[in-house]
């Protein structure tokens, strides 16, 4: 069953002006909206634009006393909780119509399934050697990518090979090979002094592997 479209939260509370103007601006779409008479909205337009303006009065000289501080600590909070309280409202009366929910001035949330599709290439990791035989693999986001797989070996005819399910590594020269699942940046340890460590990593989601990355180098450890 597709989830009710409500109302979304879009203000956040430490961003003070955007919160203010926020709050203004839905008293000015819920004023005379026929979507939300009845039952009467449990904050009148009147009290949620001077909650929205007193933030944005009190902005400026909010750090200069602490009694600024706390009469600018009090709008905010109270703002934040008429914002609450309206949204739940819109949300309730609106009965998933996303067209009455921006008529109140929110944005509203989708019911849409969002459909995983495989990824594609895996950026190039960059490598950095740490001392006592530790390396560091580092790469770069990939959208929609849930984990990444980094491989580090130490025979440079290794041949690596990613199918969607598989990863599949040949050394020509009997060279280990050491993998890492989870995030962006992994370490592994325990490789031998004064040799070259390769490495590359590929991407992973519900569908499987992306692409495997170009094969990267640390230089002797």
């Amino acid at each position: 069953m597709p989830k009710k479209i409500i109302a979304k939260k879009t203000w956040r509370k430490k961003r003070y002006l955007q919160m203010g103007a926020y709050a203004k601006n839905n008293a000015t779409k819920m004023t005379g909206n026929a979507n939300f008479l009845l039952p009467v909205p449990p904050v009148a337009v009147g009290a949620m634009t001077i909650a929205g303006q007193l933030v944005i009065d009190l902005y400026p000289n909010r750090n200069d006393s602490l009694a600024n501080k706390d009469a600018f600590k009090s709008a905010v909070d109270d703002c934040d909780d008429k914002l609450h309280l309206q949204i739940d409202y819109v949300s309730e009366q609106s009965g998933g119509d996303a067209t009455k929910i921006i008529s109140a001035g929110c944005i509203p949330s989708t019911n849409a399934v969002t459909v995983a599709v495989r990824l594609g290439n895996t950026p190039t990791p960059a490598f950095k050697a740490l001392g006592g035989g530790r390396m560091k693999s580092k790469v770069a986001k990939v959208p929609g990518a849930t984990s990444y797989m980094h491989i580090f070996f130490d025979d440079p005819e290794s041949i690596l090979n990613v199918d969607v399910d598989t990863i599949s590594c040949v050394s020509a020269n009997g060279g280990s090979f050491f993998f890492c699942d989870g995030k962006l940046t992994r370490e592994m340890g325990g490789f031998t002094a004064n040799k070259k460590i390769y490495g590359a990593c590929v991407c992973k989601n519900n569908m499987g592997y992306g692409n495997l990355s170009a094969i990267t180098s640390s230089g002797v450890l």
